[in-house]
């Protein structure tokens, strides 16, 4: 069924992209005929554009469901339909909806005060049933001044829920738990929304603010406890992460950590390779300068002297190595 507000509209070309993805075959002329058929009455503006809300949109989904799953003909379909007392009961019959949605009551039902004796034949259950719930403090038997026992009206929801927990074998005192955390987490709300309304200075009912800011509040508190318990669950059934699949998660992390090494290394000995090809500059030749023909035979001596005083002969140069030169004695005249 689909998720859109109550009081949004889609044109015809919206609603079928909203269902393609499960019924691809369906078009604007599959819906305008379906309207022909009188199976389905969308608004139409002024300038006679259709306009579909939820309720259409849930119905069309009805009608297509039925189509695609058990081959209906129209008329069937249109026969179920008129014959249906609701649509979602409709859509949990022929199997869209996982669960038939709880009903709710209306609100000058929910703020009355209503006898004990009256309550199996608003919501079905038995007053043994009340009795147990009303133990475990999940709701109040008020008396009146002539000691009758009553029933609040907003305790109709949870008189509701707790009779279909009952159909999975949780009886009320297992639902004391949900008691003591509601205790626990009122402090924290009355908190929140006290700051809240002291805060908000915009027009409007204080009744309409604190249920608007509760719901908030609610559906993110709801969203952790919902996740926790999921996560739990599943921890404990071994529903998500199981032996073998922690080996094999340990098996891929290795395989990608010894990946990543590789490449570090094959990195640093790409950039070694590089520095050693690269041509080193030329080192730049040292300017000479004539020097002064007493300086020449200054520096000779003085190189001569360090020579003798280091002992170092220098090696001679490529190409430059001194000839050795025969030595003849001197005849005497």
């Amino acid at each position: 069924m689909s998720s859109l507000a109550e009081r949004s509209y889609l044109s015809i070309g919206q609603v079928v992209n909203y269902l393609r993805s499960s019924y691809p075959d369906l078009s604007n002329s599959k819906i305008r005929f379906l309207e022909d058929e009188g199976l389905i009455t969308p608004h139409r503006t002024p300038k006679g554009y259709r306009q579909y809300s939820k309720e259409d949109v849930d119905r069309l989904e009805v009608i297509l469901h039925l189509q695609k799953t058990r081959y209906m003909p129209l008329n069937v379909i249109k026969q179920r339909l008129e014959s249906a007392s609701d649509l979602s009961t409709l859509a949990y019959e022929v199997g869209l909806l996982s669960d038939v949605p709880l009903k709710t009551e209306p609100k000058e039902t929910q703020q009355k005060l209503h006898p004990i004796e009256d309550i199996p034949d608003l919501l079905g259950v038995k007053i043994s049933f009340l009795r147990q719930l009303a133990e475990n403090d999940l709701i109040k038997i008020v008396r009146s001044p002539k000691n009758r026992e009553l029933i609040d009206g907003r305790d109709f929801e949870i008189i509701r829920y707790a009779s279909e927990l009952a159909r999975f074998h949780i009886e009320p005192r297992n639902l004391r738990q949900y008691v003591v955390a509601a205790n626990r987490e009122s402090t924290m709300f009355e908190q929140v929304l006290t700051g809240m309304l002291g805060m908000d200075t915009s027009e409007g009912d204080r009744n309409t603010k604190i249920e608007r800011a509760f719901k908030k509040l609610h559906d993110l508190t709801d969203g952790v406890r919902t996740a926790l318990l999921k996560n739990r669950v599943y921890e404990s059934l071994n529903a998500v992460v199981e032996d073998a699949d922690m080996d094999e998660i340990d098996e891929k992390l290795d395989q990608s950590e010894g990946r990543k090494a590789q490449e570090a290394s094959a990195t640093v000995a790409d950039s070694r390779a590089e520095g050693e090809d690269a041509p080193s500059a030329p080192s730049p030749r040292p300017t000479s300068q004539k020097k002064p023909a007493g300086a020449q035979r200054a520096h000779t001596a003085t190189g001569s002297a360090d020579h003798d005083a280091h002992g170092i002969e220098p090696l001679p140069l490529p190409g430059l190595e001194p000839a050795a030169v025969p030595i003849r004695a001197r005849s005497r005249r």
